[in-house]
């Protein structure tokens, strides 16, 4: 039995793929389940692919809402191409295609220069010390150990600076990144994001960064 890929990746980034959900999909409120489908496919892809080639995920659409960090509709995926070939083959993405609920889509090339600008998508996992299932985690946690909990900590249900994402049983805080790609690896973990000691700037184009422009 092969061992399942753990930790971080390197990231290619040589193409792209656009996962964008129908028309029909969005109004019937189904883009979540795309984007949690898509999800799970390219961390089903990273665990069990070569960590020499994950795949890296991006939210160009991400945008503040009224509470907390919204994903908004489209999902940028980058890797090599045979890493986005055989995404579009695992059973997830296949079901996504053959109920009609996301757009046609093509494995393009992801035009990557040095000192373009780009955006890096970090999972936080401070903000994950404040959720009731870190909380519980913990607590049983220093039960087994026979230690004391340590500092309280206030919990909360979101915070409004990152996107919270379920993925299973896990819980992820991600916040958007904007700086310069360059010559450093792009490293990312099997959930496709960066860590946030070393933030991976992908080539992608957020709107975020065009906002900014714009106000400049």
């Amino acid at each position: 039995m092969s061992t399942l890929n753990a930790g971080q990746g390197l990231c290619m980034a040589q193409v792209r793929l656009l996962i964008r959900p129908v028309r029909a999909a969005i109004e019937l409120g189904a883009a979540g389940d795309v984007l949690a489908a898509a999800l799970r496919a390219v961390h089903h892809a990273n665990r069990h692919g070569s960590p020499e080639d994950f795949i890296a995920i991006a939210f160009p659409q991400m945008r503040m809402g009224r509470e907390t960090m919204l994903p908004g509709n489209d999902l940028e995926l980058l890797g090599s191409e045979a890493s986005l070939a055989g995404l579009l083959d695992l059973d997830g993405i296949k079901t996504l295609q053959r109920r009609g609920m996301i757009e046609p889509h093509e494995i393009a090339e992801s035009f990557a220069e040095l000192g373009q600008e780009g955006a890096a998508y970090v999972r936080d996992r401070a903000c994950e010390k404040h959720t009731a299932g870190w909380l519980r985690r913990s607590a049983a946690r220093a039960e087994r150990r026979a230690k004391p909990l340590g500092k309280p900590v206030k919990p909360r249900s979101n915070d409004i600076k990152s996107l919270v994402l379920q993925h299973g049983e896990t819980v992820l805080h991600i916040r958007e990144f904007l700086g310069v790609y360059g010559v450093a690896p792009l490293m990312v973990s099997t959930y496709g994001l960066s860590g946030a000691a070393h933030p991976a700037i992908l080539p992608v184009y957020p709107d975020a960064l065009r906002e900014a422009y714009d106000a400049a």
